[in-house]
C-alpha cells in the first residue's frame, strides 16, 4: 500500500495533468518595445479652441512633409494617406492596444468617477505611450481641465524624465486658460517601437479628460 501511495506521489510530481497542475504553454512574455525618437520635429497645435477635422488634417500634411522621403527633383515626395481607427484614451479607460498611459504623482485618482488630477510641476505628469510603426505619422488630440488659476501653462514633450536618457525633443510651453482646453501634437515615426509623450503644468493644478489617437500611414 505504501508503495502505491509512493508511486501515485511520484506520478503527480512527473505529471503536471495529473497533479491538476497544468505545465504552461505557449510563447514568452514580449519583450518590452524600445523607446524611439520621432522622425522629425514634432507639431504642437493649441488655438483656444476645440481643433476642427480640416485642422488635423493640415497637422499631418505638415508633419508628414517634414519627414517624407525626397523625389528625385529634391523637392518632398508625399504619397497618400492611410489613417487607422481613432484610439481614445479616458480616466476610466487608460489602455488600449496601441497605446497606454501612465500617470506620476497624480494628487487625485478616481478611475470610477472619471478623475485623474495633477499639481503644478514637472514631478506630476502624465505620459501617454504610443506604440509606432514604420511611416506613420501620429496625432494626439489632448483634452484638460485647469483650476481658477491666472494664465495657466502647460508644458508637452516626448520622452520621459522615468528614464533618464529618453527624451528626445526639447519641451514646449504654451500658454492655456481656465476651465476645459483642447490641443494637437503630431509627429511621425520611421521605426518600430514607442514613443511617450509627456504633459504636466509648470503653475496649475489640471485634471486629465481625454486622449485621441490617430495613425496615418504614409
Amino acid at each position: 500500500m505504501k508503495m502505491i501511495a509512493a508511486l501515485l506521489v511520484a506520478v503527480a510530481l512527473a505529471s503536471p495533468a495529473f497533479a491538476q497542475k497544468p505545465a504552461f504553454q505557449g510563447t514568452h512574455p514580449r519583450p518590452k518595445l524600445a523607446t524611439v525618437a520621432p522622425a522629425s520635429k514634432p507639431v504642437l497645435l493649441h488655438t483656444g479652441k476645440p481643433i476642427t477635422p480640416d485642422q488635423k488634417r493640415q497637422l499631418v500634411t505638415t508633419v508628414v512633409r517634414s519627414s517624407a522621403p525626397k523625389g528625385s527633383s529634391g523637392t518632398t515626395k508625399v504619397m497618400d494617406f492611410t489613417q487607422s481607427p481613432t484610439i481614445v484614451l479616458t480616466p476610466d479607460q487608460m489602455s488600449q492596444n496601441g497605446a497606454y498611459t501612465m500617470a506620476y504623482s497624480p494628487t487625485v485618482v478616481n478611475t470610477m468617477g472619471g478623475l485623474f488630477a495633477f499639481s503644478p510641476g514637472s514631478g506630476s505628469n502624465l505620459v501617454f505611450h504610443v506604440i509606432v510603426a514604420k511611416n506613420t505619422a501620429y496625432t494626439l488630440v489632448i483634452k484638460v481641465g485647469v483650476g481658477s488659476m491666472q494664465n495657466p501653462q502647460f508644458t508637452i514633450y516626448t520622452g520621459t524624465d522615468v528614464n533618464p536618457g529618453v527624451v528626445q525633443n526639447a519641451p514646449v510651453t504654451f500658454n492655456a486658460t481656465t476651465g476645459d482646453n483642447e490641443f494637437a501634437y503630431a509627429f511621425t515615426s520611421n521605426s518600430v517601437g514607442e514613443i511617450p509623450v509627456a504633459i504636466y503644468s509648470p503653475n496649475s493644478d489640471w485634471w486629465f479628460e481625454s486622449c485621441e489617437i490617430t495613425s496615418t500611414a504614409f
